[in-house]
């Protein structure tokens, strides 16, 4: 039997990296960037490489892409996006540097859909994760620079959301060929905003959430098992964190403990359920924000 770490990987990337192409410098360069190619590479390493929620993954998936938006405080700037056809990559849009003296902002962000920019510095969580595509589309991704124009950059990209794993076992004996449907996971929050702290090396910043809280559908994978991905966020002894159904009656599981999810962390319990029983225990917490690997390709 496969374990845990084999048959699910935390939904996107790793042990890869994203580079655009500078165009080739030379001596007669003139001394300001504006209007210069950026030459940049997106840094994202991890326990497991991209792929798929549940595969190992040593590669990307076809139809993988990232938006990377430029900006400036005076000027609105534009978007990049990065996809991926299953063997190499592609740019559509402009990556050049607005003007060669004024602090730019550089955001990349996993997946495209997000609307961030400028001016629209919230995620709003999507609440419906019952398939493998809804899953990974609430998996936020994101990378941040903020300085003058420089020839070569690095920014790394961080999992910004929590994935919670639960892996549950029907006994038999009380429900005779049964499985467990309709399995929800509570999110205490379903929006968040971030902040553009650029102070120092510059960094963006998740703002504490508040209320909003929703459940969300997960999704039902292999053997057993059901993942969704929450906002990170704190969780008191005797709340309510899980509910499904077997046949047409309506189960919940409660927290155990006092648990606070942080970013980049994924949270697998295991769920036993019994006639007189109905039990969650905690079985691991695996820290997935290593994410600097020095396995790295470049995306040309």
């Amino acid at each position: 039997m496969k374990t845990i770490k084999q048959r699910i990987s935390y939904v996107v990337m790793g042990l890869m990296a994203m580079g655009f192409t500078a165009c080739t410098q030379n001596e007669d360069m003139a001394p300001t960037l504006k209007g210069q190619e950026i030459n940049a590479t997106f840094s994202v390493g991890g326990m497991q490489t991209r792929v798929n929620t549940l595969g190992d993954g040593e590669n990307w998936e076809d139809k993988d892409k990232l938006k990377v938006s430029i900006f400036t405080d005076s000027d609105p700037g534009n978007a990049a996006f990065l996809s991926f056809n299953g063997e190499t990559w592609s740019r559509t849009g402009s990556f050049r540097w607005l003007n060669g003296y004024e602090q730019h902002t550089i955001l990349a962000v996993y997946p495209s859909d997000t609307d961030f920019g400028k001016n629209n510095l919230q995620y709003d969580l999507q609440t419906d994760q019952s398939s493998e595509d809804k899953l990974k589309n609430a998996d936020l991704i994101t990378g941040y620079w903020y300085d003058v124009p420089r020839y070569d950059l690095r920014i790394p990209m961080q999992h910004r959301m929590s994935l919670v794993t639960i892996v549950y076992h029907v006994g038999t004996a009380d429900y005779p060929n049964m499985d467990i449907s309709e399995p929800q996971v509570y999110s205490k929050h379903t929006s968040v905003y971030f902040n553009r702290d650029d102070r120092a090396r510059g960094q963006f910043v998740m703002i504490t959430p508040t209320a909003n809280p929703a459940w969300v559908k997960a999704y039902k994978h292999d053997d057993g098992m059901f993942s969704a991905i929450v906002i990170p966020g704190s969780y008191k002894t005797d709340d309510i964190f899980v509910k499904f159904k077997i046949g047409d009656k309506n189960f919940h599981a409660k927290m155990r403990s006092d648990t606070n999810f942080q970013e980049g962390y994924r949270y697998t319990y295991k769920l036993d359920v019994g006639k007189d029983k109905v039990e969650l225990t905690r079985i691991s917490v695996d820290d997935l924000k290593g994410w600097d690997s020095n396995n790295e390709e470049d995306l040309k």
